[in-house]
């Protein structure tokens, strides 16, 4: 039976997607965990990722769109398979740490609808396995046991025994192609096999060392006897149904993980394990491994038509494809995007942006075309550093850009080609950074807010001067720094300061009003315009330079503001997200009004960015899918109540 969001079953329409002005630009890639091909028309792809995140491609990879899949950012898509009897048919596994998020979702329609499996929902789904002979028998493996479907996931029964504590989590399972009643599952501890349809299982581990986690079981569909197995002591083969194992010899040694194993369709001799190091590849049956490439990979799948065209879901590095049976691979991930961008900057006309944890395809990203489209600038492994924080650019020259995260400042001084790790200020080894930005008079001017202080460079970061806040030359940790024109605003943990002069002086800021989180601030480029603060607590405004701040903020609902951007190019044109909801203020904060498709669906605009070089455009920044662009020019506002804020 399948269960409703409130009632039976929850259904979704992929019209809502694009109910939205705004357009994703990127920058494409980031984790894709499961792929899927569709048996009847190998064209067809299914490729999931974190965050519950679920993309076709009906061109063998080469565009992507994303389905209106039901999302829970914390869950993944571990496993996703097509109906190979009915190509409309589509099955997808859910895995989460809080197994409540997890399931197995059903979709009849090509995934225009989803039905969630009401046996099944609350169960951290790891591995799905479709019997070819009657494709409506699927078993799934979860961290609640073995569970099997006989009608395509309307009615789901667990076939191996709660009290077996050593089947509890289920990490991969296989079905023979021959006979639906053998089940092969493996655990944290060793294979298990049941020839009765699960009434019974033993343990089979016979040739295997003791510790060996099992990642992946594949059955050779034209000779069941064979069954190779990925663990972490090795990769292993049976030739007796998995009575007894041989762990393949040429395996290079080293410290990786093998999420999955294959064998070629047509090319007996050809072995495939994807590991966490890269693709490793032997043609004489196991005796000698090779490694073709460095991708993390986690799923693969052969094209059923064309054996030597194979398609890998990698970590970080999204979707890959060979068309020499894995020698080379180039990436397609045009429109699949899961990335974190964090931050946006401009550099003499250039825009440039940073991801979060991307490894070797993540890193600092740079847009020639004002935003619509994205190149990786330097990756993680170039900049020695993937963990990437927030980037600060040259306000005229393009090729300067600096790079920092809580320990290092880096800087490149031609557009990411090479960097160079910066000396920090303040006590060696104590410094932390907080915040960057660069400005310009004469000079470029670099500013680092560290929990030594804030700091200043005329030198592009050679050397550093401090920057008192006040009188007392006190350093107090610096979280935040707005740049305007001339002007400049720095948050401490409990302070404001303005500077009217690149820093030269500062000003403390009268900060009366109920204590709450500062996420964002607003400052506009001339003297006495209102300095906007996006909080916990709402949108606060100050008329007078910080000296007297009041709360008015008609048009906008109750509750945390996310953010807040003046529109580049002066003038009091601002922009605010309040649930993800993107506001539009004419009158510099005073009143607000709704933007009609402001919203990104199934996701959270992060933060949004309005740079001066480039006024009449908008990006939102996301968590999970990356960067979207809006174009101000044509607009649809509307006036609101005041409300109170959605339940969340």
């Amino acid at each position: 039976m399948y269960k409703q969001a409130g009632v039976l079953c929850l259904l979704l329409i992929p019209g809502l997607l694009g109910a939205s002005n705004w357009q994703p630009v990127g920058p494409y890639g980031g984790s894709a965990t499961a792929i899927a091909i569709d048996p009847s028309n190998p064209k067809t792809l299914l490729l999931g990722a974190r965050n519950s995140l679920l993309y076709r491609s009906d061109d063998a990879g080469e565009s992507w769109r994303r389905l209106a899949f039901p999302r829970h950012f914390l869950g993944t898509v571990s496993a996703v398979a097509v109906d190979p009897a009915d190509s409309r048919r589509y099955y997808v596994g859910i895995s989460a740490e809080h197994s409540y998020y997890g399931g197995v979702w059903v979709s009849e329609d090509a995934g225009a609808t989803w039905a969630l499996s009401e046996d099944m929902q609350g169960k951290s789904v790891e591995a799905i396995s479709i019997w070819g002979k009657d494709p409506k028998v699927v078993v799934a493996g979860t961290r609640a046991g073995v569970w099997r479907t006989r009608d395509g996931g309307g009615k789901w029964e667990r076939i191996s025994a709660p009290w077996n504590h050593e089947m509890r989590v289920i990490t991969a399972v296989a079905v023979d192609p021959g006979n639906a009643d053998i089940i092969y599952a493996g655990t944290p501890h060793l294979p298990w096999k049941t020839v009765d349809g699960g009434a019974n299982w033993k343990i089979i581990h016979t040739g295997m060392l003791d510790d060996s986690d099992v990642f992946s079981i594949y059955i050779d569909p034209l000779r069941p006897q064979t069954v190779l197995a990925s663990a972490c002591s090795g990769i292993y083969r049976s030739e007796t149904a998995g009575e007894k194992w041989a762990k393949f010899p040429g395996i290079p040694a080293s410290h990786r993980r093998t999420h999955v194993i294959r064998l070629h369709p047509e090319k007996k001799n050809v072995v495939y394990a994807g590991t966490t190091l890269g693709l490793l590849k032997s043609v004489n049956g196991g005796a000698v491994f090779r490694q073709v490439n460095k991708l993390h990979i986690l799923s693969m799948a052969f094209d059923p038509g064309n054996p030597e065209r194979i398609y890998f879901a990698t970590e970080r590095a999204g979707l890959w494809r060979s068309e020499d049976g894995g020698e080379t691979v180039k990436a397609w991930n045009q429109g699949f995007v899961n990335r974190k961008v964090l931050t946006m900057t401009a550099a003499g006309g250039r825009l440039y942006a940073n991801t979060i944890q991307d490894g070797e395809a993540g890193g600092v990203y740079a847009s020639d075309d004002g935003g619509r489209t994205w190149e990786l600038a330097a990756n993680g492994a170039r900049v020695g550093d993937n963990h990437i924080q927030s980037v600060a650019g040259h306000p005229s020259k393009k090729e300067v850009v600096f790079a920092a995260n809580e320990r290092r400042v880096l800087r490149t001084l031609d557009g990411g080609k090479t960097w160079r790790a910066l000396a920090l200020p303040g006590r060696p080894g104590a410094t932390r950074v907080g915040a960057l930005q660069v400005m310009e008079d004469k000079e470029a001017l670099v500013f680092l807010g560290t929990s030594e202080g804030l700091f200043r460079s005329r030198d592009l970061g050679v050397t550093w001067q401090a920057a008192p806040l006040s009188k007392a030359k006190i350093p107090a940790p610096v979280t935040g720094l707005v740049t305007a024109g001339r002007r400049m605003l720095v948050r401490t943990a409990h302070a404001l300061y303005l500077s009217e002069d690149l820093g030269v002086t500062w000003r403390p800021l009268n900060l009366l009003f109920p204590t709450a989180e500062v996420y964002d601030l607003a400052l506009p480029e001339e003297a006495g315009g209102p300095i906007l603060l996006a909080t916990a607590k709402g949108l606060w405004r100050s008329e007078d330079d910080g000296r007297t701040w009041f709360q008015k903020d008609e048009g906008l609902v109750e509750g945390t503001v996310s953010a807040v951007q003046y529109e580049g190019g002066g003038g009091r044109r601002v922009w605010a997200v309040q649930f993800s909801r993107l506001f539009e203020s004419g009158d510099g904060g005073r009143s607000w009004r709704m933007v009609e498709g402001g919203e990104i669906p199934e996701s959270n605009i992060r933060s949004i960015w309005a740079g001066s070089q480039h006024p009449g455009r908008l990006f939102a920044l996301t968590p999970d899918l990356g960067m979207f662009y809006m174009d101000l020019q044509s607009l649809q506002v509307h006036n609101n109540e005041r409300q109170v804020s959605p339940e969340l």
